[in-house]
């Protein structure tokens, strides 16, 4: 009975634990309000900050995001690169894609999934000439 007691109050302690703030070793961890938006980089989900559309300053290096116009529900902007990538930037040149039959439109989770379908004739992609600065977490 007492080890169950105490088990309890051990579960408890973690509970109250897991609602503090995080602490890192040399205080708390500052949070910010900025929404975090979710995408996918090669079938896996990433979240980044979406702060929006950027002028370019001369030698900056920007990366392809995939945006969609229409599509399957679920379905995510797909990036092809992530922090400790040679290729990282937080700038992206935004590429639309749009299915050419809406109803057979399906998620895809990585670039290469969004170039196999334009090589099938399945979307088009469009360079609207926006980029956006969206750091990757």
């Amino acid at each position: 009975m007492r080890r169950i007691a105490a088990l309890l109050t051990i579960l408890a302690a973690l509970a109250a634990a897991a609602t503090l703030p995080a602490l890192a070793a040399d205080g708390p961890v500052q949070t910010y309000g900025q929404q975090v938006t979710l995408g996918f980089y090669r079938g896996q989900v990433v979240s980044y900050f979406d702060f929006g559309p950027v002028k370019l300053a001369k030698g900056n290096k920007v990366a392809p995001i995939w945006a969609f116009a229409n599509g399957a529900d679920g379905q995510r902007n797909v990036i092809d690169t992530v922090p400790g990538k040679k290729d990282y930037t937080p700038l992206w040149a935004v590429r639309l894609v749009t299915w050419k039959d809406e109803s057979a439109a399906r998620v895809l989770r990585s670039a290469a999934a969004v170039k196999k379908a334009l090589a099938s004739g399945q979307v088009t992609i469009a360079s609207p000439g926006i980029v956006v600065n969206c750091p990757v977490l």
